[in-house]
């Protein structure tokens, strides 16, 4: 297995933070969801938007796990190799 970068979610206590961690999803190649948030941030009244933001941390968090991450960058060969493997397991 290939060595894979270490990713961990961004600080993402402020508004600019958290576009900031949504934005850099693309670089994994993951919907950033930037337009959905700043459409919910704009109609969120102000008792709710710490729970909107809690929502948009967590799917940032989901998207940066190391498993995340692992799955999203590994090789076909190693794909394939998972899927062999779990076809043997299953036939037995």
């Amino acid at each position: 297995m290939t060595a894979q970068p270490v990713h961990s979610a961004p600080p993402m206590g402020t508004p600019r933070e958290i576009r900031a961690a949504l934005a850099g999803l693309a670089t994994l190649n993951i919907p950033t969801e930037l337009d959905t948030f700043e459409e919910e941030f704009a109609d969120t009244p102000a008792n709710e938007v710490e729970e909107l933001f809690e929502r948009y941390r967590g799917y940032v968090r989901r998207n940066t796990s190391p498993e995340a991450v692992r799955a999203l960058t590994m090789s076909t060969a190693e794909s394939e190799a998972i899927i062999r493997r779990k076809m043997i397991e299953v036939s037995r």
